[in-house]
């Protein structure tokens, strides 16, 4: 008997085409992956790849993409349920901590992108990400001000840029294993110590 084979639509195909390069890449590196390990983890032909990206960068840029779109939606959902902004800021760490924790593996391609930064491609991509952090995070902040909770005399774009400075925190404490120093009890503790800060 024939095991039938389960026919993908081009957008299923192109999601497990980037999953499976997440695998590849976070087992290796940008620069040692080749786009044939990428089919053969995906258990496909190389010329399939290329039907639905030009490039192994192409790839490397989408899941990059996709990591940023994935902690914006998160975050969104906190800022759209919670009305109190420091919580919603509180509530925004906690996340991102457990979505770290969760895809260990997308955090290891983040930071071999970091080493890619000779590349103005890989460059631009991770600062639109973050500069698009930095104004969720100053939009959460803004809200706080009004609301009288978070003081207004500090400027809101330097506090952004510290609280993703903490996520940067966060995402080497995962990746060099401090996770008996750092763990899901001391994160909220350095985010409440931050918040602390600038509360009004």
């Amino acid at each position: 008997m024939h095991k039938i084979k389960k026919r993908f639509s081009a957008e299923e195909r192109r999601k497990q085409i980037l999953r499976s390069a997440i695998r590849v890449f976070a087992q290796s590196n940008y620069r040692a992956a080749r786009v044939a390990d990428i089919a053969a983890e995906t258990g496909i032909s190389e010329a399939t790849i290329y039907k639905y990206f030009p490039s192994k960068k192409a790839i490397f840029l989408e899941i990059l993409t996709y990591m940023s779109e994935r902690i914006i939606i998160l975050w969104e959902r906190e800022y759209e349920t919670e009305p109190d902004a420091l919580k919603a800021l509180r509530a925004m760490g906690k996340t991102y901590y457990e979505r770290m924790t969760n895809h260990p593996e997308e955090l290891k391609v983040h930071f071999q992108a970091v080493s890619e930064v000779n590349d103005s491609d890989i460059a631009e991509r991770l600062r639109l990400d973050h500069e698009r952090y930095v104004q969720f995070i100053a939009k959460v902040l803004e809200k706080g001000v009004r609301q009288g909770t978070i003081r207004s005399d500090r400027d809101i774009y330097t506090m952004a840029w510290l609280v993703n400075g903490i996520g940067i925190l966060m995402n080497m404490v995962k990746l060099l294993s401090f996770d008996t120093v750092f763990n899901e009890t001391i994160i909220p503790q350095i985010i409440d110590h931050l918040i602390e800060s600038v509360m009004a």
